[in-house]
């Protein structure tokens, strides 16, 4: 699917930062309070698994130097609740990730286009990673296998949480609907 200048591919990580931009802006406060819990969750659980896989994220760091930011499919390392997780917690990197997805090319696998000037360090900062960043090590033991469990399920939440929120909408307008004609057929 080829994009203009108008209109984004659903195909793209463009999209989907669109998408999690507006998803955010539109939520009641509710549902708000409870996407910033979510990735509050997120968030400690990133940080425990940072302090208990230490050594294999130092290896990472020194031996590797970034390798798996490099030649990667970034829809398969991206997606809307990154993207809502992010945002989220960080929306000061608004401009700097809709800067870097201008660089977006959905069709060829490229070095990670959240690098600082294309080459590292990533421009997230370690306390608020995308799920597969934070939870893939380049070793043939994984490290932190609990720590690595309970976050994605924690990610999965999140996905949950996304994916039941148009129910939850409409739900809250369906309500809204039925009280206002119940009001005007008593009357």
């Amino acid at each position: 699917m080829w994009t203009d200048t108008n209109k984004v591919s659903k195909m793209g990580l463009q999209y989907q930062f669109k998408k999690a931009q507006k998803t955010i802006s539109r939520l009641a406060p509710g549902d708000r309070q409870r996407l910033e819990e979510i990735c509050g969750d997120i968030q400690q659980d990133e940080e425990r698994l940072r302090v208990a896989a230490a050594d294999a994220l130092e290896r990472c760091g020194t031996a590797c130097q970034g390798v798996c930011c490099r030649n990667i499919d970034l829809d398969a390392v991206l997606g809307l609740p990154d993207f809502v997780y992010i945002l989220t917690l960080e929306n000061r990197l608004a401009d700097q990730m809709a800067a870097c997805l201008q660089n977006e090319d959905p069709f060829y696998i490229a070095d990670c286009i959240f690098l600082e000037n294309g080459t590292g360090p990533c421009i997230f900062p370690s306390t608020v990673m995308p799920e597969v960043c934070i939870t893939t090590f380049c070793t043939t033991e994984t490290p932190a296998e609990k720590e690595i469990k309970q976050l994605k399920w924690k990610f999965f939440r999140l996905g949950w949480f996304l994916g039941t929120l148009k129910i939850r909408v409409f739900m809250r307008h369906l309500k809204s609907w039925v009280k206002r004609t119940d009001h005007r057929v008593s009357q």
